[in-house]
């Protein structure tokens, strides 16, 4: 299936009064690299929010607030209308956002002929379900979504993965698989007498499937705000960074301290480890002690029955004709000797004690113990001296840096708390700890999965469908198989194509993804510079994009940012390879060394969205002369 996008049409918009604009020439042929320059307050955040509510059909849940805030500015109008065309394969597809501002209502609506205008967000047959808000946001975004794929504390790289190779569509099957399930047990029903315990059962699995979809939910949540709040605490240590940089002395040994801590911390653990290792030898605890299992251990010395006197000796001697006495044994004398030798003890229960009174005799004190509490004891008092510095260090530094220095510090220990609040949370939804009594199916994905497993297995039993659940789970066993065997090979082949674009766009350093899991892991690298980050992540989405079967337009806003001239040049030699479409909504500082490399590709065109100065009316102007003109006026500035 291949998208490309005809034309947007805007009416009584913000500050569009009426508007359109075209990726078409003028003999109706898709136009391949579309670059569209937004002044300030033209419409272009606008436009980007217009098209993902239309596309994933969320335009439609927007509240009244949502909606009314899209209302004219420039005239009066009850009503407005975004509408995009756009074609899928051979057929043309026209959509309708319309905008009631006086009741805060959203309509989305389609025209696909031979069908006419219908009702909501109608796309082909074949990608039905597809258009979610995440897969949508894979190829209409800005360079902020480029990046994501390189945030360690996201899961972007897998997810978009999974959307754009369509493999979210295995759990479409599983879900298919359990309704299978379902509608046999409905089916055989269990019997007479079945249906109150049959009914019973599903209501409590619903409410255990209702906190798993809950604690799912909150799980993603927790995930997002650890995110959201490190990316926050960076910035403002960022921040705080550039106060500090003024008072190198003082960092220095905060730095200095900050070693110490982490030495410190480490010799803590490994005294705790050979304290604990030490303890399993009770007379190291105490000289006292020691006397006391000596002297125990002498008493039973004192006390031990021989060898010849244990039970096993008179068991034996019973059975024999004559005593040591050499006198005869008749039957009264061997019932007299089997009675008494329940009186003594048996050769087992003698070894475990012959031992035990070994190792008491053999105890032999020494102040290894006593000697590692001591040490231990100057560890935690070196820690409680090294906090104290650090707090005084830190104190020094706020004052250093004046009332900003010290709000930005309270906004870092406010995120910090955020931070270790979410995770905490998400320690408990995520624990697998079998011994914590405190976790419940309310509270814990694991064992609330446990749970359902089990109400499960109890439907299936009294529904007399096991043989059913059996190869339910063995399709569940082979899906799951499939999709680790598949996303394996998937991404040991998107690595491979993504490291050999890489290494085309960035030449002035050794940059290889190493592994994707859950984000791009580079090889011997924690990190790259911004510029970089940003072309790894054209590299990964061209590869992506190139191997997908289904060909989308690429819709982005601020492609290069701040990306050092040398890489636009190379990014902007990849886009045109690995994208069906691209419509990139530009700042006049990102023409040099990437729109300007396209100004003799005779597939590509200009446009430039301006607001008159007399009136505030919005046009649009095409051409490269008017486009980089306007950029000339306005390098430098953010538009």
């Amino acid at each position: 299936m291949k998208m490309s996008i005809l034309e947007f049409e805007y009416k009584n918009i913000r500050k569009i009064s009426s508007l359109k604009i075209s990726f078409q020439d003028n003999e109706g042929k898709i136009i391949k690299n579309n670059f569209v320059m937004m002044a300030n307050g033209t419409g272009k955040t606008t436009t980007m929010a217009l098209i993902k509510g239309l596309l994933d059909g969320s335009a439609a849940q927007w509240a009244p607030a949502e909606v009314k805030s899209y209302s004219p500015t420039l005239t009066s109008a009850d009503c407005g209308e975004f509408s995009m065309t756009v074609k899928f394969n051979d057929k043309n597809y026209k959509y309708f956002l319309s905008l009631d501002y006086v009741n805060g209502v959203a309509k989305i609506e389609t025209l696909s002929p031979p069908s006419g205008r219908d009702s909501g967000l109608r796309l082909p047959e074949s990608l039905k379900g597809i258009f979610t808000s995440e897969f949508v946001s894979r190829f209409v975004f800005d360079g902020e979504q480029a990046k994501k794929s390189m945030d360690r504390d996201s899961n972007e790289a897998d997810e978009t993965i999974r959307y754009l190779y369509r493999l979210d569509e295995l759990d479409t099957i599983l879900a298919m698989n359990n309704n299978i399930l379902q509608e046999i047990q409905n089916a055989e029903g269990g019997g007479k007498g079945t249906h109150g315990s049959l009914s019973n059962l599903r209501s409590r699995r619903k409410k255990i499937q209702d906190s798993i979809t809950l604690l799912e939910k909150k799980q993603k949540e927790h995930n997002a705000n650890i995110s959201s709040f490190e990316k926050e605490k960076a910035e403002k240590e960022k921040q705080r960074q550039e106060f500090d940089k003024n008072y190198e002395a003082l960092n220095k040994e905060k730095n200095d301290i900050i070693k110490e801590q982490e030495k410190n911390r480490g010799n803590i653990d490994v005294k705790v480890a050979e304290i604990i290792s030490l303890a399993k030898t009770p007379y190291l605890i105490s000289e006292a002690l020691c006397e006391r299992m000596y002297e125990l251990g002498a008493t039973m010395k004192k006390l031990k029955l021989p060898k010849s006197s244990s039970k096993d000796f008179f068991t034996e001697l019973a059975h024999a004709e004559k005593c040591v006495c050499d006198r005869c044994i008749g039957d009264a004398e061997r019932a007299a000797i089997l009675k008494n030798a329940d009186k003594y003890l048996g050769s087992d229960h003698q070894a475990v004690l012959n031992n035990i009174k070994s190792v008491l005799t053999d105890s032999s004190y020494d102040d290894r113990l006593v000697v590692a509490f001591d040490e231990l004891r100057y560890l935690q008092e070196e820690k409680t001296r090294l906090n104290a510095r650090f707090a005084d260090i830190e104190d020094k530094l706020i004052k250093a840096g004046g009332p900003q220095v010290e709000q930005l510090q309270n906004e870092i220990e406010t995120l910090i708390s955020k931070i270790s609040e979410a995770k905490a949370l998400l320690k408990i939804i995520e624990s697998k700890d079998e011994n914590d009594e405190t976790l419940t199916e309310e509270n814990n994905l694991h064992k609330a999965r446990i749970a359902d497993k089990e109400y499960e297995i109890k439907i299936a039993s009294t529904t007399k469908t096991n043989a059913a659940l059996h190869k339910k789970n063995i399709v569940q066993g082979l899906i799951d198989e499939i999709k680790v065997q598949a996303t394996h090979a998937l991404k040991q082949e998107i690595i491979k194509k993504t490291n050999e674009k890489i290494a085309r766009v960035i030449t002035d350093d050794y940059i290889e993804i190493e592994n994707i899991d859950g984000y791009i892991k580079l090889k011997n690298k924690d990190g790259a510079s911004e510029g970089q980050t940003l072309s790894i992540g054209y590299c990964f989405l061209g590869t992506l994009f190139e191997s997908a079967e289904l060909e989308f337009p690429f819709v982005i806003d601020s492609p290069t940012g701040k990306m050092d001239f040398d890489k636009r040049q190379a990014v902007a030699e990849i886009i045109p390879v690995v994208f069906n479409q691209m419509i990139a909504f530009v700042q006049s500082a990102e023409v040099e060394r990437f729109a300007d490399r396209f100004y003799d590709n005779a597939d590509s065109q200009y446009l430039t969205v301006v607001a008159s100065k007399e009136t505030g009316e919005i046009t649009v102007h095409k051409g490269i002369e008017f486009f980089d003109s306007y950029q000339r006026q306005h390098k430098g500035d953010e538009i």
